[in-house]
């Protein structure tokens, strides 16, 4: 029943994701990191709300749906005043906002994981898509969250350092499209 929004969701996030890289690569080509910034703060804003939205309809109700129901809206909450007061819109990559996004997120994957190891139905993977997007989800924002927090500081201090989560990071972005696609093909096996 919560699938239902799955294509909707996903393709959404698909077209924001390839509209910023077309437009950053040859609209904006003189100002990337101008048009960049805020188009990253907001549409990577959107997308965990739109992962939010999909763990609050396949999340059973729960202690665990609740806190993280809470967690999304603090999420929230917490972009509008980080955008108001602590890290603008236009100038800052929203590190704090997106730290808190992402255990928002690993918070949701862990639930929905969990509720699948506590369910009297034995449910296969080959047929969950949602289990493959809970395990990508989880691997990207677990890693994700010290990252975005540390960012500033090693921006400062250790380029190195931060050019080489970067990459981790990057590796980890492209195993969590791999867990969407198989979670895509498994929906396609329903």
């Amino acid at each position: 029943e919560g699938m239902r929004l799955l294509p909707a969701i996903l393709g959404a996030i698909f077209i924001s994701d390839s509209l910023g890289i077309l437009l950053t690569q040859y609209v904006f080509t003189r100002d990337q990191l101008g048009f960049n910034l805020p188009y990253y703060n907001i549409v990577t804003t959107l997308v965990i709300v739109l992962y939010g939205l999909l763990y609050l309809r396949n999340l059973k109700p729960s202690l665990c749906r609740m806190v993280f129901g809470f967690a999304m809206g603090l999420f929230v909450a917490f972009f509008i005043v980080n955008v108001l007061w602590i890290q603008p819109l236009f100038s800052t990559l929203h590190t704090f906002s997106f730290t808190m996004g992402s255990l928002s997120l690993c918070l949701g994957a862990g639930c929905y994981l969990r509720q699948l190891v506590q369910s009297e139905r034995v449910i296969s993977m080959h047929t969950d898509p949602f289990f493959w997007i809970s395990i990508g989800l989880f691997a990207f924002y677990i890693i994700n969250a010290p990252y975005m927090a540390m960012y500033n500081y090693l921006l400062a201090t250790s380029i190195d350092m931060l050019i080489a989560l970067r990459n981790v990071n990057m590796v980890l972005n492209y195993f969590m499209y791999l867990c969407i696609f198989l979670g895509l093909q498994c929906a396609n096996r329903k």
